[in-house]
């Protein structure tokens, strides 16, 4: 399956060798393209740079356009620029859903559907479906609260202007990014602590168990050792009650 790098740089390629109407045909194609979605590379080629104030100029606005616009801003331009094809047309629309998507993650379908110019819910479900599918968004559509839940999307080419709200978003980023790292810091270092106290007192625990047991052992030990003599005072006891009891029987007889 073609790339939309590998396909992109066969027509940079072209471009290098083109001019006029064969260069105005060979954006058409580049527009037309089911797996282009950027074009700054096109841009920055020599001979499209030259199209700038010749009678081809219209196709260099519309690159323009497909690079940096959105549908809203080719309504406003559509005498100017020209009828778009079908092909055209959807690509523009899933660029517009990407340039929301780069704004909020949370798009209204009553906001996207004025943004694209579908007149359906289903219409505007098949194309955030096919964004989805062009590898263009991560998202979910929660047809509840009619709205897109935007997880992440694909970059779409910068301008110059540009540069200074992208740096602006990533020093945000940054700083969200650090004060996230500072917090798991300190929950490590609270785990580490909690860890350690947990061990000290489990090893008190221990200790004190031991101590128990090595005082019932002892308790057990003397136990026996006093049952053992009582048993021997009884036994002699005995044997002194069978001796005095066979003397008195011998006496008794010598008597008589």
């Amino acid at each position: 399956m073609e790339t939309a790098s590998s396909a992109l740089s066969q027509f940079v390629i072209l471009a290098q060798t083109t001019q006029g109407r064969a260069l105005e045909a060979l954006i058409g194609q580049a527009l037309d393209h089911s797996s282009i979605f950027v074009f700054g590379e096109l841009l920055d080629c020599p001979n499209v740079k030259a199209l700038q104030g010749t009678e081809f100029q219209r196709s260099l606005d519309l690159l323009r356009l497909f690079a940096y616009g959105t549908y809203p801003d080719y309504k406003a331009r559509a005498s100017e620029l020209g009828e778009l094809t079908a092909a055209q047309k959807r690509k523009l629309q899933l660029l517009t859903l990407v340039t929301m998507a780069t704004r909020d993650k949370l798009i209204k379908y009553s906001d996207l559907e004025a943004a694209v110019d579908v007149s359906s819910t289903r219409e505007l479900e098949d194309l955030t479906i096919e964004a989805v599918y062009q590898n263009l968004l991560v998202a979910k559509m929660d047809q509840e609260n009619q709205c897109v839940l935007v997880e992440s999307c694909a970059c779409r080419d910068c301008r110059d202007e540009d540069i200074d709200y992208i740096i602006e978003t990533l020093t945000s980023w940054q700083q969200s990014a650090q004060g996230m790292i500072q917090a798991l810091d300190g929950a490590v270092a609270y785990a580490n602590s909690s860890y350690e106290k947990q061990k000290v007192a489990m090893e008190d625990l221990e200790r004190e168990v031991k101590t128990i047991r090595d005082s019932l052992k002892e308790g057990e030990s003397t136990k026996v050792g006093g049952v053992g003599c009582t048993r021997m005072q009884i036994d002699e006891a005995d044997e002194e009650s069978k001796r005095a009891k066979s003397t008195r029987g011998r006496w008794v007889g010598g008597k008589h």
